[in-house]
């Protein structure tokens, strides 16, 4: 379950991220590419407001929501990504968006501690390293049976199969 925080305005939300992040003022102020003297007015509240882009950077510096940042919300997980961030085709986004997937399956794959793996291997598989692989011990095995199936001729196996033992002179190539 997400951490919920006691209601707060934005600025008392921002001095809270900024201790509990260890993240000085004028550590955040070069983050955000502006003063030290705005951050310290907005925090004091005295006077100041930050731009929609510096709040932007905040929330994706503390990782949150820019609704938390800005009070309306207790909860300060982010809940909209970029589909860029998160590595989603536009038509995958769009097939969880519409509903053309089952979002409570996903949810759950998603959420599986094996699922890393899973997605491992599917790469693998749709790389063709896998598919590579089997075709190579497929031919390793086709190899293997044919050899097997295969009566090796020599002299001396002719005169074994018809009850001869070779003579202690004869050598292997059946000749004195």
């Amino acid at each position: 379950m997400a951490q919920e925080y006691l209601p707060a305005p934005s600025n008392i939300r921002l001095a809270d991220l900024m201790k509990e992040h260890n993240i000085s003022q004028p550590e955040l102020a070069k983050e955000l590419g502006c003063s030290k003297s705005t951050i310290s007015r907005f925090i004091s509240g005295a006077k100041g407001t930050l731009t929609h882009e510096q709040v932007l950077k905040i929330a994706r510096l503390f990782n949150v929501s820019t609704d938390f940042l800005l009070g309306e919300t207790n909860i300060p997980d982010r809940k909209n990504y970029d589909i860029a961030e998160l590595g989603l085709s536009v038509e995958a986004a769009k097939n969880l968006y519409t509903g053309r997937v089952n979002t409570e399956v996903v949810n759950l794959l998603l959420e599986n501690a094996r699922f890393a793996e899973l997605t491992y291997r599917v790469a693998q598989y749709f790389d063709d390293t896998f598919a590579s692989g089997i075709a190579a011990q497929n031919a390793m095995l086709t190899t293997l049976s044919t050899l097997l199936r295969t009566r090796v001729k020599t002299p001396g196996s002719s005169q074994s199969r018809k009850g001869h033992q070779p003579s202690e002179k004869t050598s292997v190539s059946g000749r004195p």
